[in-house]
Order: structure tokens, then C-alpha cells, then sequence
């Protein structure tokens, strides 16, 4: 009977005799480990407990071991040891002398009183919580005689059954792939021996085969050592040794049996691949055992009955496919990385979620007047789109319904992406899209860019720019087909999932300046885009899927909108923005130019000062544009001189901006008053021409010179504008006499037309009255006044027809000084579109053949002046 020092460790931890392993040792038991080295008994006792017990409750046998060493890592402290036999373990010590007197009578009777009292005197107070009695016997008749009588070889059933299992046991071992050297059952025998172990200890552990499962604690968890530990029945040892063996033994045949059937699928240069694919086929084993799979943010949503109906059902069913196939491909080749950029696409489209309408036309009209001055048109039509917003709410609280709320923003739209079926269809004729599309035409810098962004924000809508200008692929609209490498959505569908709702405000810029080639006309594919009964089935050549754009408010910007093509101009509304007068842009640069200008620089009011006249002096002076965007630049040059005077004089806390200032900062004036030349010369005509820029004058010219009797044109007149000269010349030549030019010998005389600033393209046939005037006076010696100007398109009949950009060509004018203006009389309707300012400085003179404007400018005829023109006057 020994008294041990004794350590306590749980079941799950139990070690086999003749193993060397070590224990983690808990606060309680450091003063003890502390002192056990220092002592020369280096035996120790290590009981197991069973887990939710408490300590008193341990096992009956514990492990009588050879302390080898303790260590410290990481905080915490270890015990290494050996085991070397199995004890019996009574009793737990107590500093308590009355409990461990109770303790001491459940010995067992074989002990008598006088080693009871030995045991307790023998014993420090202090001591007895850190031992414990072992009772066993160190000679080896115990061992023989009772505990491992069963241990005889001889037994020829016992015999056969652990060479079965020493050789099955030899197989585990070489089957292994974690092992790194493969011993068989005898060399682990002589290894044993050969470290110094008894014979009758390598007989114990070769009867209980403890060396071999020594070694799976860390790779399997199903053996019970503790169950093996507790018994000396070698039969019911076998038994358990045997099931163990054969789970075991499943186990490895299942893993090498998955290793054969990827080692069957893969090349030698595909170790990603059979990564991918081993862990494939573990979770799926797993998935069969306990159902679990991984979920993405996709999957959620359709666990969630409100979510899942963002997606329509018939996009549910295209992702589920191209996932399923998607997981059946090789990830490093190219259809999986097609079919996984497809995948993401369609779950980030935002299909059926849109943003909450603010339906405040006092808030809308605020913000579009915070913005931009003017543009009465755009705003009313903006304005009248939230009307019928609001009264369609207000009569039809029925589609409240078609409405769930996702948040304080955004809704889930049913009425979107419907599915096609019988039940339906009579809705689907019901429906209509009232969403305006509109487009915004007009000169550079007046506007639109920023008007479609002043409209986003009225309405609370996210904006997405699109430009169009130089595309001239159908596929840059439709997407490409993902049969193509680098195939992806066109700019419309990107430019959706960008926003993240399916109602927001796009704004196609340039529409005008498109090109098609032969990849395709993308203008065709913007007819379904911009048409509202073709673009609820709107489709991407990528998606493959249709896609509702019916909630999508479209506004296209262009600068000239005889360049858009006419089956685009059929789809969408026209709101023209002309070119501003000199007091808008006045009004434009004190109310939104120049606080923004101030802000940007840092500066104050009172060091940006200037005058309303000195404005109309940089305007005049310094920018020739329709727009306010030159104007702009002129500013910002000027806040940036202030902002270096005031570094270099930090007392400048006011700066007026006078002429004299002006001319410092800017330079030299860069643009002349354009005054009328008082010098008549015969064959030059003011005419008018409207250009993408806005409105510009030109002077014709024409003279004549001994020739072949051909006409010279020259210029960069293109197609329509030659042949309005040569109706012209046509219409002359026909009414000689009527001009009194009959005596011209056409036969042998050149006529040469110049219209100058020759680098410019010029077009249109708006020139045909200026032309014929220019020819008539050259040809008859007759000089045109130089404050007349002229616009109309000629018939060989001398018909004067109607023409465009009235209003940016009657600036033009105002421009240039020119006070009278020969108009179509079919454009007397265009004069109400022309502010006032204009109007009370030029004479409008409507015709209808041009008979009547020879009869003014040739014979002296008082001119027929408009009447509403006159009253302006007055």
C-alpha cells in the first residue's frame, strides 16, 4: 500500500500502461507539481472522474505512472509521465481529519486497524488533499495470480482472435495516409523492448494491444480506451477492440475510396481542382448526415416570404440552373467563370425593389427653381408628372396593395416583372406608363447635364448617367451575348444594378451623337428603351431574360435634334432650351455662378463684388456661347487672382470688380462688339444660320468673273445647302427680267458663292432667300442694306418655306446689330417662344414668296412689319 502524490485528469484523457503522455495540470494541483520533482519518488498516481461528477466520485482504477519531467507553455503547466500499471484507487485525502477518518472505513476489510492508523499518522494534515492511496503490490504475483490470470495464450480462441487483430491492426496502419513511417505489430514489440521494459510489462501490453491504439487519439474518436482501461475480461476486450477496429477500418475505406474516384477525374496539373473536388464530396457525406449547406444573401432572401418576392419566379428558376451547372463545372475553366459572372449579375440586379416615391410638388418646384433659372417648360411637365402621380394614388388605393415596404426607403413593386398567364393578361391591356421620357435639346452649356440631376433630386430618385456619344454598337445598349469572351449587360442594364432599384432617373447624354457602322445601329436599340409599350419587355442580350424598365424615368440630352434620328424623335418628348439672353446669363451668374464660385475659392461676399454692367461687360467682352459654361470659366479665373491678392495683402477684406480690374485679370478683350458694316458692297447678304452651338450670322458673297457659265460653291457647303444655291441660281436666272438682269450673259460668266469661316461644315437650306439675294444684287450691281438679314428656304418657284431655330438665329441678330429680319410666314407662330427683350429689338418681316423681299430691299417697298412685333415696340 503506497501514498502517492496524485493528479486528476477526465475520462476522455485515460493512458494506456507503457505509453508516455502528459496532462495539462488545473490551479489546484500546481503546488504539487512543484514539489514532485524536488522529491526521489518518482512515482505518481493519475486518477480519472467522469465528466458533470464530482471529484470524490472517480474511477475505481487509476494509472500507476513514472513522472519523466513538467513544462510550461503559453501560461499553462504540463505533466509528462509513463504509465506502467493498473491500481486500484480508494480514496481521496482530506486536510479534514474527521473526513478522512470516514474515508479510511470504507477501505476494504482486508486492511487492518493498525494500517488505518499508520496511514493516518504517517500522513501530514497539510499533505492529505495532494495524495492518494494506492493499494496494489509491486511484486508480480498479484499481477499473475488475479488481475491478469485471463492473459493465457494458450486459450486457442484468445490466441487466434488477437492475431487477428494484431494483423488487422498492422493493415489500419499501412492504409494510413497520415502516418508518416508504417511500423508492423512486432517492431512495435521490439521498440518496447529495447527501451528498457520488463518482459512481463511487454506481455501486458501486447495481451491488451495498447501500443496500437496509443496512436489514434488524434485521428479517431470512436474507441472507448477508458471502457478498455476499467476491464479484465479479454473476451469482452476483443470485442471492443474489434468494433473499434472495423470503424476504423470503414473509415479509411471510404477516404481511400474517395482519393481513387478524384484521383480518376483529375490531371496532374489540377490541384486546385481536386481540392475543390475532395471537399466537395466531404460535405456532401456531411449534407446527407445533417442537412446543414451554406447559404449566401440570395439563399436568404428566399427564405424570407417578403424578400423572395424581389426576385420574380422565373429568375429564380434561371439561377437555381446555372448554379446547379455551375457546380458541376471545373472552376478554372472558362464556361465556370462565364457562368459564375452570369450568376452574380442576375442576384444583384434589384428586379422588383424600387425607391419610395415623394409625391411634394411645393418640394419638387423648390429644388428645380434652387438650380437652374428659367425653363418654365421643363419644370411645368415635371411638376404635371407628380400630378398625375398623386391623383392616380388618391383614385386607386387598390394599387397600394401591388406595394410592400422594405424600409424607409424602398418598397418592393408587384406590379413589375408580372407573369405571363391567363389570369393577367386583361391587366397587362389595362396598364399603361404614364413616365415621362423626355429630351432635353439645346446648345452646349445651358443646362441639361445639370437640369436632369436638379430633376433627380426633385423627385428623389438615384441618377444614372449613360453617354452615348461616340457609340456606335448595338451591343453597348442590348449587352452582349454570353457566348462572346468578356461578354457583359449593355450600359442600360449596368447602369440599373449600379442604382440598385428599378425606378431611378437615367439620363442618356448625346443622344444625338451616336454613330452606327457595321457592328450595328445602337440608335435602333434605344427605339425599345425609349417606347413605353416596348420597354416593360425590354431585352438584354446577356440576361437573356426580359427585364421591366417601365418604372425608369428616361430624360436624353442633345444638342441638335435634327441629328437625332427621326424614329427616336417619334418615342420621346422635345423640350427645347434655347441659347440665354445676356440678362438670364446676368441673372444665372448673380443667383447660382458666382455663390458657387465664392464657395469653391474660400472667399467672402464682400471680396467678390460686381456690378450687373460689368457682368454684361465680361459676357460681351470675354464669351461667345449660348450657354453660361465659358462664363463660368471666366469666373472661377477671377476668383482665383482675388485669392492671391488676398494671400499677399491679408488686410483685403472687401474687392470691388470694376473694368479697369477686369482687364488686369483677363487680359486684352477677346471679342469685339459686332457692329454693322456701313459700307454697302453689291453680292454680300447678312444671312442667319442655327448651328448645334445655337445661332450665328453669316455674309454671303458673290461675284462673278469671265467663265464657262458654271457656279463655284466654296465654304464646306455640304449636300443640301449646294443645292439651295443652285435652286436659287435656277430661280434667277428663270426671273432675269423680272430683276432686271437680263442683260447678264449667264453663257460666258462664272458665279462664285463663298460663305465664309470656311473651316466650319455648313448645311441646310435655310439659305435660299439669303443666296438668291446675294446673287441678284451681285449680278445687277445693287447693293443690300447692311441692317437687313434674311432666313427661308427657296422653291424654283420663289416660295419661301418654313425653317428652324428661329429663336437662336433672332439672337444671332441682336448680336450683330441687325434690326430687320426676313422671316417664312409659316414661322410667325415661333415668335411667342422668343422672349420679349429679343423681340423689341428686331423687326420681324414675314413673307411668303420672295417677290416681297425684292420689292423691299431692291425697289424701296415699305416692309410689312409683324404686328405683335410692333406693339412690343410701342
Amino acid at each position: 500500500m503506497n501514498i502517492l502524490k496524485y493528479f486528476v485528469t477526465f475520462e476522455d484523457e485515460v493512458t494506456l500502461p507503457g505509453v508516455v503522455s502528459m496532462i495539462e495540470v488545473d490551479e489546484d494541483n500546481l503546488d504539487a507539481l512543484k514539489t514532485l520533482s524536488a522529491e526521489k519518488n518518482n512515482r505518481i498516481a493519475i486518477i480519472y472522474r467522469y465528466k458533470g461528477e464530482e471529484n470524490y466520485n472517480i474511477a475505481p482504477y487509476c494509472l500507476y505512472a513514472k513522472f519523466i519531467r513538467t513544462f510550461e507553455e503559453n501560461g499553462k503547466h504540463y505533466l509528462v509521465f509513463r504509465g506502467i500499471r493498473k491500481a486500484r484507487a480508494h480514496s481521496f485525502c482530506s486536510s479534514n481529519k474527521k473526513s478522512f477518518e470516514k474515508q479510511l472505513e470504507l477501505l476494504s476489510s482486508s486492511y487492518t486497524e493498525e494500517m488505518k492508523k499508520e496511514l493516518l499518522e504517517n500522513t501530514a494534515p497539510s499533505e492529505r488533499e495532494d495524495y492518494l492511496l494506492v493499494v496494489f503490490s509491486d511484486e508480480d504475483e498479484n499481477l499473475t495470480n488475479s488481475n491478469y490470470s485471463e492473459l493465457d495464450y494458450s486459450n486457442s480462441s484468445i490466441l487466434s482472435g488477437t492475431l487477428a487483430f494484431e494483423k488487422m491492426g498492422e493493415s489500419i496502419f499501412m492504409k494510413n495516409p497520415l502516418t508518416k513511417k508504417t511500423f508492423t505489430y512486432d517492431e512495435i514489440i521490439k521498440l518496447q523492448a529495447e527501451d528498457g521494459l520488463s518482459e512481463k510489462s511487454i506481455k501486458e501490453n501486447k495481451g491488451m494491444i495498447s501500443l496500437i491504439f496509443s496512436f489514434t487519439k488524434e485521428k479517431f474518436g470512436t474507441f472507448k480506451k477508458m471502457d478498455y482501461f476499467m476491464s479484465f475480461d479479454v473476451s469482452s476486450k476483443i470485442n471492443n477492440i474489434g468494433n473499434f477496429l472495423t470503424s476504423m477500418a470503414k473509415n479509411l475505406e471510404l477516404e481511400n475510396e474517395i482519393n481513387e474516384k478524384i484521383n480518376l477525374s483529375l490531371s496532374q496539373h489540377q490541384k486546385e481542382y481536386m481540392l475543390r473536388e475532395k471537399m466537395k464530396i466531404i460535405k456532401g457525406t456531411l449534407d446527407e448526415i445533417d442537412g446543414t449547406e451554406n447559404f449566401d444573401k440570395f439563399s436568404k432572401d428566399l427564405e424570407d416570404k417578403k424578400l423572395r418576392k424581389i426576385y420574380p419566379e422565373s429568375v429564380i428558376k434561371i439561377i437555381k440552373y446555372e448554379e446547379n451547372r455551375y457546380s458541376q463545372m471545373m472552376p478554372a475553366s472558362p464556361d465556370a467563370n462565364i457562368s459564375k459572372t452570369y450568376i452574380e449579375t442576375l442576384k444583384q440586379l434589384p428586379w422588383r425593389r424600387v425607391e419610395k416615391d415623394v409625391l411634394d410638388i411645393n418640394r419638387a418646384r423648390k429644388v428645380l427653381d434652387k438650380y437652374h433659372y428659367g425653363l418654365k417648360e421643363v419644370k411645368e411637365r415635371i411638376v404635371e408628372y407628380l400630378a398625375v402621380m398623386i391623383n392616380n394614388r388618391n383614385n386607386n388605393p387598390a394599387k397600394k396593395g401591388t406595394m410592400i415596404d422594405l424600409d424607409d426607403n424602398q418598397q418592393i413593386d408587384l406590379n413589375l416583372f408580372k407573369e405571363k398567364n391567363e389570369s393577367n393578361r386583361k391587366e397587362e391591356n389595362k396598364t399603361f406608363n404614364n413616365v415621362p421620357i423626355l429630351t432635353l435639346v439645346g446648345p452646349p452649356g445651358t443646362g441639361k447635364t445639370s437640369l436632369a440631376k436638379a430633376i433627380s433630386e426633385a423627385l428623389v430618385k438615384k441618377f444614372v448617367k449613360i453617354s452615348l456619344g461616340g457609340v456606335h454598337d448595338e451591343s453597348e445598349i442590348r449587352g452582349h451575348r454570353r457566348t462572346y469572351v468578356g461578354a457583359m449587360p449593355g450600359k442600360i442594364i449596368k447602369g440599373i444594378s449600379k442604382s440598385g432599384v428599378s425606378n431611378p432617373l437615367v439620363l442618356l447624354d448625346e443622344i444625338d451623337k451616336m454613330a452606327s457602322d457595321m457592328k450595328g445601329d445602337p440608335a435602333s436599340a434605344m427605339l425599345e428603351v425609349l417606347d413605353p409599350e416596348q420597354n416593360t419587355n425590354f431585352q438584354d442580350h446577356y440576361l437573356e431574360h426580359e427585364y421591366d424598365l417601365s418604372k425608369v424615368i428616361f430624360i436624353a440630352t442633345a444638342n441638335y435634334y435634327e441629328d437625332i434620328p427621326a424614329p427616336l424623335l417619334d418615342r420621346v418628348e422635345i423640350i427645347e432650351l434655347s441659347p440665354y439672353t445676356i440678362n438670364e446669363k446676368i441673372q444665372i451668374a448673380k443667383n447660382h455662378l458666382i455663390p458657387k464660385v465664392i464657395e469653391q475659392a474660400s472667399l467672402t461676399k464682400d471680396q467678390f463684388i460686381i456690378s450687373d454692367e460689368n457682368l454684361r461687360y465680361i459676357i460681351k467682352h470675354y464669351t461667345i456661347e449660348a450657354g453660361v459654361r465659358g462664363l463660368k470659366r471666366i469666373l472661377d479665373k477671377l476668383a482665383r487672382k482675388i485669392v492671391v491678392k488676398v494671400l499677399d495683402d491679408p488686410k483685403l477684406t472687401k474687392f470691388n470688380i470694376t473694368t479697369k480690374e477686369i482687364t488686369e485679370m483677363l487680359g486684352v478683350i477677346k471679342f469685339k462688339d459686332e457692329e454693322v458694316e456701313t459700307n454697302e458692297v453689291a453680292g454680300i447678304v447678312n444671312g442667319l444660320a442655327y448651328t448645334s452651338y445655337g445661332g450665328s450670322t453669316l455674309q454671303i458673297e458673290v461675284t462673278t468673273y469671265p467663265g464657262k457659265g458654271e457656279i463655284k460653291l466654296t465654304g464646306q457647303l455640304k449636300d443640301v445647302m449646294q443645292e439651295s444655291a443652285q435652286i436659287a441660281l435656277t430661280y434667277v436666272r428663270a426671273n432675269a427680267e423680272k430683276f432686271n438682269i437680263n442683260d447678264f450673259d449667264f453663257e460666258n460668266n462664272t458665279i462664285h458663292i463663298h460663305v465664309p469661316e470656311g473651316a466650319v461644315p455648313k448645311d441646310g437650306p435655310s439659305a435660299g432667300v439669303t443666296f438668291t439675294t446675294a446673287i441678284i444684287s451681285a449680278l445687277s450691281k445693287r447693293s443690300v442694306p447692311t441692317d437687313y438679314g434674311m432666313t427661308g428656304e427657296i422653291t424654283l418657284r420663289g416660295k419661301v418655306l418654313e425653317i428652324g431655330g428661329l429663336k437662336e438665329k433672332s439672337f444671332a441678330a441682336t448680336q450683330r446689330k441687325i434690326k430687320n429680319i426676313f422671316i417664312p410666314d409659316a414661322n410667325v407662330k415661333n415668335l411667342q417662344d422668343i422672349p420679349d427683350e429679343i423681340k423689341s429689338e428686331i423687326n420681324y418681316i414675314p413673307v411668303k414668296n420672295y417677290e416681297e423681299i425684292y420689292e423691299v430691299i431692291f425697289m424701296g417697298k415699305e416692309p410689312k412689319i409683324h404686328k405683335e412685333n410692333s406693339k412690343n415696340k410701342n
